[in-house]
């Protein structure tokens, strides 16, 4: 007799519920840490989840903070280019949604300038509350 596994959500999508649970970013082995009681132990399997969510623009890696976050847009679409703020002291992270922002960036290869597929653009900041 087969032996059921105690996973009944496809890795990415937990992976992703697991992203979108936390409000700091996660490294892949906090999200490996998070997946075990889902029956998940390997880290290849969570590497390959996250890249599959980078590439859908589901998730944004912080190579700053070598953890991965949600995408938090409201409406589901493809990002061909996100901003991202990070705050150097509590680290914690936002997603830009000013579409001019988005799209002055975006038209940086006016300047010859190719921006990577799924470009992630991360401003290091200091956030009004570690300010205050």
């Amino acid at each position: 007799m087969p032996r059921t596994s105690r996973l009944s959500v496809p890795s990415p999508e937990l992976v992703l519920n697991i992203l979108r649970k936390n409000t700091q970013p996660l490294s892949a082995y906090e999200v490996l840490e998070k997946a075990r009681k889902f029956g998940i132990k390997s880290p290849p399997i969570v590497y390959r989840a996250l890249d599959n969510l980078i590439e859908m623009g589901k998730v944004h890696k912080i190579n700053e903070l070598n953890s991965f976050v949600a995408c938090n847009c409201d409406e589901d679409h493809e990002h061909s280019l996100s901003a991202l703020t990070v705050c150097q002291k509590c680290k914690e992270v936002n997603e830009i949604h000013d579409h001019s922002i988005i799209d002055h960036l975006s038209n940086l290869i006016t300047l010859n300038i190719n921006l990577a597929k799924q470009a992630v653009i991360q401003l290091p900041i200091i956030c009004s509350k570690c300010i205050a």
